[in-house]
């Protein structure tokens, strides 16, 4: 499958008060290498298109060799709007192209994880992905005037980065027809939607800002210094659930379907690790225990899927100004053998965008999880407060 990458560097910085805004550099490395160095690592990209502006093409290739950039396999001269530079891009792509991730330079913090992470995502029955980070703001619209017409849910509102990430045929095409019309939108997914194209979100990443204004570049230096928080912001959870095993149901565990005689019994889908992982979620942000949040007295979380519940728990802590670092999970199972299920288990919860390491244990024929007569799992979480 060919996985090529298209970097966008050709806007005039209007708002930044420069035109070279993407070569400008911080520890010596300028913005635009920041912003293409995760795809020229990662095995999956072939290769790099880079967009820029006629008059910036030696500078570029002088970078591009200097910090032996091998991807980079054309740069194309870049249009009036964003819109006609990555059109220009995708047109100079070859044909046999699969899929094609469009990022603008002007995000230099991107990471592999990410780039990975909407990689994965995309299936044969998506036609994008893009990543979405949540509001944590009240958002109202204003009417003329300046007065408030009213206050909207932002639960159901994100804020888009990219790179977003699209089959290239289909993404081609709503180009295509974009022109036809004379339509511009706000970004790439914008288009394939606007042509009944179907476009998901992953979870995206808060250090991954776009530079926009000089200001942006004093946030971008604080996030790469090493100690960019204070050791005092950073808080622990533990969480812990068990459940016996029940017959009739199935078995699901972080998030996957294990194939088994017996689940576990429980008011939703008795997901023993995603309950762990909730509990020390909650735990690290002070805010008491799942049992708080989605009651087992109440029926709308009868059999719902607990990664749903992790979503809405992530949510909670996004509100709460509270990011998760790092969690560490182990699960006791007599039986089934888990082992062959973590990487499904891993992949399931890191496309929400949380960074885990997950492992099973037998609990040597000791206790009720010996006897098989259920499942317990623990989790600990790193996390810390935002300033």
């Amino acid at each position: 499958m060919k996985i090529q990458a298209i970097i966008v560097a050709a806007g005039l910085g209007k708002r930044f008060g420069s035109s070279d805004k993407v070569l400008i550099s911080v520890e010596d490395i300028p913005l635009f290498i920041r912003a293409i160095e995760p795809f020229e690592k990662l095995e999956e990209i072939n290769n790099i298109c880079l967009v820029t502006r006629k008059e910036l093409f030696e500078t570029v290739n002088y970078y591009l060799q200097k910090f032996n950039i091998k991807k980079v396999k054309s740069i194309i001269e870049g249009g009036k709007e964003r819109q006609d530079s990555v059109y220009n891009a995708l047109r100079s792509l070859s044909k046999d192209t699969d899929i094609v991730l469009i990022h603008d330079a002007a995000r230099p913090l991107i990471t592999e994880d990410l780039v990975k992470r909407v990689l994965k995502s995309l299936t044969p029955s998506v036609d994008g992905v893009i990543p979405s980070t949540s509001i944590t703001d009240t958002v109202k619209w204003i009417r003329s005037g300046n007065i408030v017409g009213g206050t909207l849910n932002r639960d159901v509102l994100r804020m888009v980065q990219t790179p977003q990430v699209f089959w290239f045929s289909r993404v081609l095409l709503a180009y295509e027809k974009a022109y036809e019309e004379n339509y511009y939108g706000t970004d790439d997914a914008s288009l394939v939607e606007r042509y009944g194209g179907q476009v998901i979100v992953v979870e995206g990443d808060p250090k991954n800002l776009k530079i926009t204004t000089p200001y942006d570049l004093k946030k971008m230096e604080a996030f790469m210094t090493s100690n960019y928080f204070d050791l005092r912001s950073l808080r622990v959870g533990i969480g812990y659930d068990s459940h016996p095993f029940e017959e009739g149901r199935k078995l699901i565990i972080g998030g996957v379907t294990i194939p088994y005689h017996k689940g576990l019994k429980g008011h939703s889908d008795a997901d023993v690790l995603i309950h762990a992982i909730i509990d020390s979620l909650l735990g690290c942000a002070g805010l008491g225990d799942i049992g708080r949040h989605f009651p087992d007295s109440d029926s709308q979380y009868r059999d719902i899927s607990s990664i749903i519940l992790l979503e809405k728990t992530l949510k909670i802590l996004n509100r709460a100004n509270v990011e998760p670092l790092w969690i560490d999970c182990i699960i006791f199972a007599e039986k089934p053998k888990l082992s062959p299920y973590i990487p499904e288990m891993q992949e399931k919860i890191g496309s929400l965008g949380i960074n885990i390491n997950i492992k099973a244990k037998t609990n040597e024929k000791m206790g009720f999880i010996g006897r098989q007569e259920g499942i317990a799992a623990k989790a600990l979480c790193l996390g810390r407060i935002l300033s």
